[in-house]
């Protein structure tokens, strides 16, 4: 631990493995802890970190039949262009368990240049995130879920504004780089700042739901509380309700809509009560004077995310 780091409160130096650890030893060690690792080297040999950079995949992507794009990232199913890579075993063995909810698109490919930064925030329906770096290289921050910092009113982005080492004081915290070939697991609701350094930094992800957890924090019970009312909304008795409701979520820009995907929530040790759900709206609306003194940083950080290249399929 270097002299910078000893100056974060709750600094913990993140967990590494070489890439042959076996299914059970991670499953048991950082899949049921919900604890970050990475594992080095596990796409050293890939032809993807010769092959892979943003011409090549904008048009490898366009005669992908089952690649997407959206505003931020491409979606791929599962396997698709593994000509390139080969899936781990360990991220094999959970698609295929019966410990997680089926999804069909299951792959994301983000293409960033250096100096891009994603801000704080936490990814959605509670994924589980495998993040390969197949070019250049990230810096990474990530913040534990049972301290999380203040965010957008139901929104899974922190607000902008302060400077990381105050997010972070007195806080489970870890900062590492990500290199080419190595992979980080990113247990649901981290929350996770990253910084691109290369000219051309490019990363794949493997993300999947599980069906339940038995790690309860106050991002877990937050994150259910907010499905729970919009839930509510979306299924309301009455008919304008619900159109109301659907409009709104379609006005946001796509990273920052939410809905529950599946048919059933998560099992957990949270249990609902209308006390909480109501107590939850109170607490996000607490958040709008923050969000108001730093209103002017909103529109600069939302433009500084870029978009991708909007595939052309024949």
């Amino acid at each position: 631990m270097n002299i910078e780091q000893q100056q974060w409160k709750g600094f913990f130096p993140i967990a590494r493995e070489k890439p042959d650890i076996g299914f059970e030893e991670f499953f048991r060690k950082y899949y049921l802890t919900e604890q970050p690792v990475i594992i080095e080297g596990i796409g050293q040999d890939w032809i993807a970190r010769e092959r892979w950079n943003s011409d090549y995949l904008f048009h490898a992507l366009s005669r992908e039949p089952t690649a997407k794009s959206t505003e931020l990232w491409y979606w791929l199913e599962r396997d698709g262009l593994d000509h390139d890579y080969r899936t781990p075993d360990i991220i094999n063995r959970l698609y295929d368990s019966d410990v997680i909810f089926p999804r069909s698109q299951s792959i994301r490919i983000w293409i960033h240049n250096r100096g891009h930064v994603s801000n704080w925030h936490y990814d959605t329906n509670l994924v589980n995130v495998f993040n390969a770096q197949i070019t250049g290289k990230k810096e990474w921050l990530l913040l534990s879920p049972d301290n999380p910092p203040v965010c957008y009113p139901f929104s899974n982005f922190a607000i902008v504004g302060e400077d990381d080492e105050k997010v972070c004081a007195g806080s489970v915290h870890t900062r590492f780089t990500l290199n080419e070939g190595d992979m980080v697991y990113l247990p649901p609701l981290w929350f996770h700042k990253v910084t691109s350094h290369d000219e051309e930094n490019i990363n794949i992800n493997w993300i999947f739901t599980n069906k339940s957890t038995n790690i309860m924090s106050k991002t877990l019970e937050r994150d259910l509380e907010r499905y729970l009312i919009q839930i509510y909304f979306f299924r309301h008795r009455y008919h304008f309700v619900r159109n109301l409701a659907r409009k709104f979520h379609q006005a946001l820009p796509s990273y920052l809509r939410y809905s529950w995907r599946y048919e059933t929530l998560i099992e957990s040790p949270y249990i609902d009560t209308w006390y909480k759900r109501t107590g939850r709206v109170f607490k996000e609306l607490m958040a709008l004077g923050k969000m108001l003194m730093y209103a002017h940083r909103i529109y600069p950080t939302m433009n500084s995310y870029g978009s991708v290249r909007q595939l052309e399929k024949s």
